[in-house]
């Protein structure tokens, strides 16, 4: 290997131990886009609580690896995106704790939008890419609290199928515009402004990207849609754990792809 590219290599693997803190932010703020989109009058203040939770950890792990930063890259903006989805989560749990419904729907999504900014300032990606940031948050975040709706309903028997219907219809739009997004324009940009080394580099993660984390997941995305019309919300909640699996593996994926190659995969 020349000396040029294993700098380059190396310089990768550096960049790469940056992506923790980034994909948990976007985590939070996807747990918290849940909050925004679903009805907070038909879901459980324990299910909104629960969002909270996992936003407010997902906040304090990204910090956590932010502080692990060699000091040169702690950029000041980063740290301050940070802070104000810590303060967001906090005040939308603060007002799930006195039952505020439309009040922590506020605060919701001014978390979403301050998480895909601190990603945005933390990965430092062209302005193309934003749109597919905030596309990994929402799929994570939906993805993730969409399942643990369905295990709500073990519980909540007061409960209605709407908001499990509504958010599990959300999951599948979000899907629909990432797929637009990874693949035609991606495509586009790529037959606009091509790069060589493209397929021959990241080929294989490119095509994981869309088999495994957006063509196989529709189809169960699509199968828990059909339960839960037929309110078999159990049958619906295992499928959607198979279905996070591999959204999971596959917005992991796609946010290398953005690093790395600068589109919006």
């Amino acid at each position: 290997m020349s000396t040029s590219a294993r700098d380059r290599q190396e310089c990768l693997s550096y960049q790469r131990r940056k992506m923790p803190e980034t994909f948990l932010i976007l985590l939070a703020g996807g747990c918290m886009l849940a909050a925004v989109i679903s009805n907070p009058h038909q879901v459980t203040l324990q299910w909104l609580r629960l969002a909270g939770l996992i936003a407010l950890c997902g906040c304090g792990l990204s910090a956590f690896f932010f502080f692990r930063r060699e000091p040169v890259d702690r950029h000041g903006l980063a740290l301050l995106a940070i802070a104000g989805t810590t303060v967001a989560v906090l005040g939308q749990l603060a007002f799930v704790q006195v039952a505020w419904r439309a009040t922590q729907r506020a605060f919701a999504g001014g978390a979403f939008v301050l998480s895909v900014a601190c990603a945005t300032a933390l990965l430092t990606v062209p302005a193309a890419s934003v749109i597919a940031l905030a596309g990994v948050a929402a799929m994570l975040g939906l993805t993730l609290m969409d399942m643990l709706l369905g295990h709500a309903y073990l519980t909540a028997s007061k409960m209605t199928i709407a908001p499990f219907l509504r958010l599990n219809r959300s999951v599948a739009i979000v899907m629909i515009a990432r797929a637009l997004c990874a693949v035609v324009i991606t495509m586009l940009l790529q037959h606009w402004n091509p790069s060589e080394t493209l397929w021959n580099i990241q080929g294989l993660y490119i095509g994981t990207r869309w088999f495994v984390g957006l063509l196989v997941p529709a189809v169960f995305i699509y199968m828990a849609q059909d339960c839960i019309k037929r309110r078999s919300t159990q049958s619906a909640t295992g499928i959607l754990y198979v279905a996070g699996v591999l959204i999971f593996i596959g917005e992991i994926i796609a946010l290398n792809l953005v690093h790395d190659t600068g589109l919006p995969f």
